[in-house]
């Protein structure tokens, strides 16, 4: 059976190198520019085959995958004007990685259900380092069946985890990210205090790691002298997590409190 071609968007700093690892393994790979072209030039040595829009892509794709910023970027690429979903065919499969609300993916698989065209939510976790080497664990939200069916392309990019039905996938994500952004926070709050005191606070860590308060963030993050305010990223996937939480009626003081602490203030 020949191996799928890929459509993929979003070429950005964990896109970039997905895509490439795709293309060493031998994958066709079709894009289009999302937000800039550099990254496509970069990757055209490789082999990338650059196309004018999201439609043309999902004209070409088997599996299209995509790893933009939020669900706005999603939708444009998707549904909008010059979006791939129009030309989908009967049985591809789209996977979204981008992290976003689990409702979102939910809905999005009504929709095109009856294009006969399968929806699995399958954000990543590992950083670029993880998307460069491939070592990277993909959350997968769908069907069994159909998770099993971009195996062979998952493969290349790490280790796929079957969460559940769709949206299972982003659930997993967001909880994920919680508690490692939460632990940051927290960590950043507990350097405060013992640099107060006066402790050394490359000594702090050194003894935190070997010890039952230790975490991966403590372990792989260089930590802030001071506490600093969360960029972009961080908000967008603690707000989603407090999104979901409220749509669901279930309270989440500790993300919230976290989410505050890193806003700066007015």
């Amino acid at each position: 059976m020949p191996r799928p071609t890929i459509g993929f968007i979003g070429l950005g700093a964990m896109g970039e190198p997905m895509a490439a690892r795709l293309l060493d393994a031998g994958f066709r790979v079709v894009s289009s520019i999302n937000r800039s072209r550099d990254a496509i030039e970069r990757l055209a040595a490789k082999g990338i085959e650059e196309l004018g829009t999201p439609r043309e892509v999902g004209e070409h794709a088997d599996i299209l995958m995509t790893i933009v910023w939020d669900e706005e970027q999603t939708d444009r690429v998707l549904c909008g004007e010059d979006g791939a979903l129009s030309t989908l065919r009967e049985g591809a499969i789209v996977v979204v990685m981008s992290t976003m609300s689990p409702v979102y993916c939910q809905a999005l698989a009504r929709e095109v259900a009856s294009q006969r065209v399968d929806v699995i939510d399958c954000p990543v976790s590992g950083l670029v380092a993880g998307a460069r080497e491939g070592t990277l664990t993909l959350m997968a939200g769908g069907d069994a069946a159909t998770i099993d069916r971009c195996r062979e392309a998952f493969d290349v990019l790490g280790t796929t985890m079957h969460c559940g039905g769709v949206g299972a996938g982003q659930a997993m994500k967001i909880g994920n990210n919680a508690i490692a952004l939460g632990t940051w926070a927290l960590v950043q709050e507990v350097r405060e205090v013992v640099g107060a005191y006066g402790m050394d606070l490359d000594r702090f860590m050194e003894i935190l790691n070997v010890s039952t308060g230790r975490s991966f963030v403590s372990k792989n993050f260089p930590m802030p002298r001071r506490r600093v305010t969360w960029p972009a990223m961080p908000v967008k996937d603690l707000s989603l997590y407090l999104d979901v939480a409220t749509e669901f009626d279930v309270e989440a003081p500790l993300v919230k409190a976290s989410l505050d602490s890193g806003q700066p203030e007015a």
